[in-house]
């Protein structure tokens, strides 16, 4: 792999520019240039100031303006953004080539996201760019916000209004959902950089991830992502993220074949197979949220509860039964954990509770709470302070007026003074003072109880090393049949002995091009035998009646030998056969899928899962990125439905999963080497075992090469 240092750009001087230039700037409001120059000029702190360019204009906002980039005197411009016709860009780069900048912040559309043209213009722009030692930015890109350290290099007319810096770094590759999720700062959420980098025709988002992991005031990462053009690299810095313990929230676009069209057209990058995505994502401890809204949520949950020390031991706690008991439901059916008072609060909470209440968790005060003043302040007091308790689901289904702020306020001052994770959620839609009072504190409180119970699901498993580990149908996702044949595909013979070089088993077998070969291999092998069609091209045996399993007798295995190569009967599949491999039945045992692909995406890939004719119907399989540890191969596997028969169903002894995982990861080192090919397939990989311990033989496989 590249080392990280040259794998990722230093964008040092593009999100902090000490000099910057607007080429197209405008006197005309409600113009592009005229809103990008004012975003610059008035609203960002910059340390050598703006300067407009255009041949149209004397001065741009009472600045000088200036013809071309290069007529501009005194220092370097470090970032020129540039907003002029896809046609005149070209002659932009050209003209900042001998000028000392570093970075072409290019906000024009009309490129790759067009056409062909579009395409090469791209190309060629990038090509004269970095050959002056420039990097790009862009294009079909809305800018750049540094909040921060104010530096809004953007077109937007509302950049000057984003002014809640945080703790969160943003990527989006679409300009409108990005400025969706930067307007949650209405809502508290603290968003320290944003960037939007559009086609990515140069710099991608994995240069503006990996730069956030080195800037000390982010602390946890969002991005809206529709595609990657350099999958591999992201997976590098997703890895990296995961090693320094900052989190990646991303909404994926393109779980659909609908969603993956849109996101070609609109940003010209993959979109990818989703199930892949989902699952490398969960190998490298990505989260990712299904809208919007979800983003903004978790990076508001995760920004806020990152240093708190844990906060799986959870309290619902509410004023309305109904509204904690369905709040404790959804807790448990997300699989986390309700926290346990000790003995002294649950006797300290009874002693003050309603009667009519209930004081075990989830706790209900009752709308007592709104006639005895001291009732909530001390109740949960007693909460925050049992070290069971690592946060507080505060569920409040209407709100009371004066009532409802009064307990928020109760709620707000107690989590502060103990360090208690507090997770509001008001469910009415009726916005009182209370709910002003938590958003004013950088509280804002989750719409519903399940939003809220998702999030904290997705912060207690990213802190316990992973997240959600996704079990996803292998390939593309096509409905049907899979292939019989492919011209591509290696003799099964040359198949098996290049996986045997890989340190694949394979049974006693023996390749017979005549009923009389076939039955005197089947006498030396000894007891009953598996017959396999072998012809020019095929790939999937069953398909065409090519198996036959525990034929025992010379007869027997010569009859079924000369109807299996009928060329009658193969006429209507297109095949001819040229032999059969007669091959030894091995011990029962667990049939299993294991491949290995070239994703378009992130590159090579293995696949494991339910085995056998079944695997298209069971779509049980994980997949992994090459390379993969042993940690995450045991967290993809424990998400299969098929798990439990491999760690001893119902009593049984199990399998030693040490050896599925030497077996999938070789494959997957040797698989990476051979370049040639673009994939592998092992069904099944029977999983036997026996008195000498596990082991995994293959009783079929396909190479197909490109």
């Amino acid at each position: 792999m590249t080392s990280m240092t040259n794998q990722f750009a230093d964008i040092s001087l593009l999100v902090r520019p000490r000099r910057v230039a607007v080429v197209g700037a405008s006197d005309r409001p409600g113009s592009f240039g005229y809103s990008t120059f004012s975003n610059v000029h008035r609203s960002s702190h910059i340390p050598g100031g703006a300067v407009p360019v255009n041949p149209q204009y004397e001065t741009v906002l009472g600045e000088a303006c200036y013809a071309r980039v290069s007529d501009i005197p005194g220092d370097p411009v470090d970032v020129v953004i540039v907003l002029v016709a896809a046609n005149l860009v070209p002659g932009v780069v050209e003209d900042c080539a001998g000028s000392g900048v570093r970075h072409l912040v290019i906000l024009t559309s009309g490129f790759s996201e067009t056409d062909d043209t579009g395409k090469k213009l791209q190309a060629d722009v990038v090509e004269s760019a970095r050959a002056a030692g420039m990097r790009v930015y862009g294009p079909n890109s809305p800018g750049l916000a540094n909040i921060a350290d104010r530096a809004l290099l953007s077109m937007s007319p509302v950049a000057a209004e984003d002014v809640t810096s945080g703790a969160v770094g943003l990527v989006t590759q679409g300009g409108g959902l990005g400025r969706a999720v930067m307007q949650w700062m209405d809502r508290g959420l603290g968003i320290g950089l944003w960037c939007s980098p559009g086609n990515e025709a140069d710099l991608d988002i994995g240069d503006f991830v990996n730069h956030m992991l080195d800037d000390d005031r982010i602390k946890v990462i969002g991005a809206v992502v529709e595609g990657f053009g350099a999958g591999p690299k992201f997976l590098a810095v997703a890895a990296r993220a995961r090693e320094i313990g900052k989190p990646i929230v991303i909404l994926k676009i393109g779980r659909s074949e609908y969603g993956q069209k849109s996101a070609a057209s609109h940003t010209a990058s993959i979109a990818g197979n989703d199930a892949v995505t989902s699952a490398v994502f969960s190998q490298h401890g990505v989260v990712r949220v299904d809208d919007v809204d979800e983003l903004g949520e978790t990076l508001m949950l995760f920004s806020r509860a990152l240093d708190a020390p844990d906060v799986g031991g959870i309290c619902v706690y509410s004023f309305s039964g109904g509204t904690a008991s369905l709040a404790a439901d959804l807790v448990g059916a997300a699989g986390l954990t309700l926290a346990e008072f000790s003995t002294e609060t649950r006797a300290a909470i009874d002693e003050r509770a309603p009667a009519f209440g209930f004081a075990d968790n989830p706790v209900d005060l009752t709308t007592r709470v709104f006639t005895d003043s001291d009732l909530n302040r001390a109740v949960l007091r007693l909460i925050c302070a049992d070290p069971a308790v690592g946060s507080v689901l505060f569920a409040m289904p209407a709100d009371y007026g004066a009532n409802t702020v009064d307990v928020t306020r109760d709620a707000i001052d107690i989590a502060g003074q103990t360090g208690t994770l507090l997770i509001p959620v008001w469910m009415s839609p009726r916005r009182g003072g209370g709910y002003q009072l938590l958003e004013d504190a950088g509280l804002a409180p989750f719409q519903s109880t399940r939003s809220a119970v998702t999030a904290l699901r997705r912060l207690v498993e990213w802190r316990r090393g992973r997240s959600a580990p996704v079990s996803a149908a292998a390939g593309t996702g096509e409905a049907g049949r899979a292939r019989s044949t492919s011209d591509q595909a290696m003799a099964y013979e040359d198949a098996a002995r290049l996986l045997s070089a890989a340190g694949l088993r394979f049974p006693e077998e023996s390749f017979e091009v005549d009923a009389t070969g076939a039955a005197a291999a089947a006498d030396r092998i000894g007891g009953p035998v598996a017959l396999k069609l072998s012809a020019p091209g095929l790939i999937h045996k069953t398909e065409v009646g090519g198996v036959r399993l525990g034929i025992e007798g010379s007869a027997s295995v010569a009859a079924a030998f000369d109807e299996m190569v009928d060329s009658e009967r193969l006429a209507t599949y297109g095949l001819r056969a040229d032999g059969v491999h007669v091959q030894e039945m091995v011990d029962a045992g667990v049939d299993l899928l294991l491949s290995a692909h070239r994703d378009p995406v992130f590159g090579p890939v293995v696949t494991l899962g339910a085995g056998g004719v079944g695997t298209e119907l069971e779509k049980d399989v994980l997949h992994l990125a090459i390379p993969f540890t042993r940690d995450q191969f045991d967290t993809a596997l424990s998400a299969l439905r098929l798990y439990p028969r491999l760690t001893g169903f119902r009593g049984g002894r199990g399998y030693d999963l040490e050896v599925l995982y030497r077996v999938a990861a070789d494959l997957g080192a040797a698989f990476v080497s051979w370049r040639d090919a673009t994939e592998v397939e092992v069904n099944p990989l029977r999983l036997i075992d026996g008195e000498d311990g596990t082991r995994a033989v293959a009783l079929d496989a396909v190479v197909l090469r490109s």
